[in-house]
């Protein structure tokens, strides 16, 4: 998947900056049950009562078909495959398909770009996640040397949005937006700078079909699917969407999803989206499941049991319901920062 930073929350800075509430999710850990109080600056919003359902079910699928593939490292069949599929089923919901391949840093790369609504000078929206899958299981003991499945961290992301997808094709938005399933994200090495995301790197050499400034906004899908998730507000997503982050988990917090969006911040990482950010100047929102309290992301990333039992439908539901419910209720000119 990813590394984060070396700017992090450490546990003693964090309690300073939230006080109690650490103490609550060390409750919620041992499996107490408690309620967190909304925020007096909290404001209720109105949410579009004509919004898409989204479907968990749908979602599960697309994991399952993905893992059916095998390991989806590039430039192997099974991502040949696999990639195959992703634009065939961009092109039944509607999308016009673009694919960008070449290579990057000695690694092939094959983006793949579906696009909705109209190619207009309109302030467009972003969706996108990494699709390839990790070529080794280095957090695995038993196994470092085995591909991951990859189906938390990868085909979860790719699955909401291709229910995402089918919705864009039924119920059109009133802006256009493309889905990016980024190439490459996994290939990295903790110790080698930038080897992580390398499709979106490669997509900020030479963006297409659209510049980086054609984007108002964009929200970026990571490991999505796991069991008793928690999504935190991630550090590079606060500094650089800061309103796109408040709204978002405001929309959860709406939905009754507040326990799974925590309004918490969570430490900067070093994902698509920061290079999408830093590099090309979209403010992008990452939704990545880590734990507040900075024990890592969830227990079997980066190991051959990021299989299907790791999935749960609903914290897929929790993160689709509340994409479907933002986008549908906002513009891209009511949260541009621009």
């Amino acid at each position: 998947m990813i590394y984060f930073s070396n700017i992090v929350l450490g546990f003693r800075g964090f309690a300073l900056r939230a006080g109690v509430t650490s103490l609550i999710f060390f409750f919620q850990a041992c499996g107490g049950e408690v309620n967190l109080p909304a925020s007096p600056s909290q404001k209720k919003l109105s949410l579009a009562a004509s919004r898409p359902h989204f479907s968990s079910d749908s979602a599960y699928m697309w994991i399952k078909v993905q893992l059916g593939f095998g390991a989806r490292i590039p430039g192997t069949p099974a991502h040949q495959a696999c990639g195959d599929w992703l634009i065939a089923e961009l092109q039944r919901r509607g999308a016009r398909v673009y694919e960008q391949k070449g290579a990057y840093k000695g690694t092939p790369i094959r983006n793949i770009i579906g696009s909705f609504g109209s190619d207009t000078a309109r302030p467009r929206v972003l969706l996108s996640a990494h699709w390839d899958s990790r070529p080794w299981a280095d957090k695995d003991p038993q196994s470092p040397t085995m591909p991951v499945p990859g189906a938390n961290d990868g085909a979860s992301g790719v699955a909401v949005l291709l229910e995402v997808a089918r919705h864009l094709a039924q119920a059109p938005l009133a802006y256009p937006v493309d889905i990016i399933f980024w190439d490459a994200e996994d290939m990295g090495r903790e110790e080698v700078e930038d080897s992580y995301c390398l499709g979106s790197q490669y997509w900020l050499t030479n963006p297409q079909p659209h510049l980086p400034a054609a984007y108002a906004w964009g929200i970026h899908l990571d490991m999505v699917g796991g069991r008793q998730a928690v999504f935190p507000q991630e550090g590079h997503s606060r500094q650089y969407a800061p309103l796109i982050v408040e709204r978002l988990w405001g929309v959860a917090r709406e939905l009754g999803y507040e326990r799974v969006f925590v309004a918490l911040p969570g430490e900067p990482i070093t994902d698509d989206p920061y290079y999408l950010s830093s590099k090309g100047g979209i403010p992008m929102v990452n939704i990545i499941q880590r734990d507040p309290m900075g024990r890592g992301f969830f227990p079997e990333w980066h190991t051959v049991q990021d299989d299907i039992p790791v999935i749960d439908r609903s914290t897929l539901q929790a993160v689709g319901e509340t994409l479907i419910a933002f986008l549908y209720s906002f513009s891209p000119q009511t949260l541009s920062p621009h």
